[in-house]
């Protein structure tokens, strides 16, 4: 299996990888409430496990996820949600040092609000690419990389089934029986399953190493 945590790296593995390809995955997602039965930081789990997936199949490095993202449930408990201008400079300042570290393709992949955050990483990734050509950054995410039926939703079947497939131990579904666990969360969560989500979750990496590939091979021609 290939190494691909950038944090666990040594610096040996990390020249290795990046002479193998100059590819970078940063997970980015939010700290905010997914119901009563998924953990806080769901957004980021799911990017970073989707991402390291995909990393093993495409080489290139997967940064540790972000936890900090912009609007959601701002009100609702443990939600800790960050103005866009903020996570807009925390972003502008990853891509400075990646491009530093010599990365050429860099993959945002939000697991948060593509509505929301992912137009704010679209809009930060364009303004980089236009004063650093020689850097491709593809803004990603699980709901449009691979589009199906059950839409945008929060805490719903896909995501709950996502979960309860990549880490089990942080789902309790027993807490979608108490008073007031469907509320602000899709409530097709009930009908979730281990099964169903890992065939999102394959299906997901599929599109996501296919759009990957796609650009590093673009990028690999234009440079002959």
């Amino acid at each position: 299996m290939r190494k691909t945590r950038y944090e666990q790296m040594l610096v040996s593995d990390l020249v290795a990888a990046r002479a193998e390809a100059p590819l970078v995955y940063v997970p980015i997602g939010s700290t905010e409430y997914h119901g009563f039965h998924l953990p806080l930081g769901f957004d980021a789990i799911n990017a970073h496990e989707l991402c390291l997936r995909a990393a093993q199949e495409t080489g290139g490095v997967v940064l540790p996820p972000t936890y900090w993202g912009t609007r959601g449930h701002e009100t609702f408990e443990g939600s800790l949600l960050l103005k866009e201008g903020t996570i807009a400079t925390l972003v502008r300042d990853v891509l400075s040092q990646l491009r530093r570290l010599r990365y050429r393709l860099i993959v945002l992949f939000t697991g948060h609000h593509p509505d929301v955050q992912g137009v704010l990483l679209k809009r930060v990734a364009d303004e980089f690419m236009a004063a650093n050509p020689a850097v491709r950054v593809e803004v990603l995410d699980p709901f449009y990389i691979y589009p199906n039926e059950l839409g945008i939703e929060h805490a719903g079947k896909q995501e709950t089934s996502m979960m309860l497939y990549l880490r089990p131990e942080l789902v309790d579904m027993a807490k979608l029986k108490l008073e007031g666990a469907l509320d602000a969360i899709s409530k097709d969560c009930v009908e979730a399953t281990p099964e169903f989500g890992r065939e999102l979750v394959e299906k997901v990496v599929t599109a996501l190493v296919a759009r990957v590939r796609a650009a590093l091979e673009e990028m690999a021609g234009a440079s002959k």
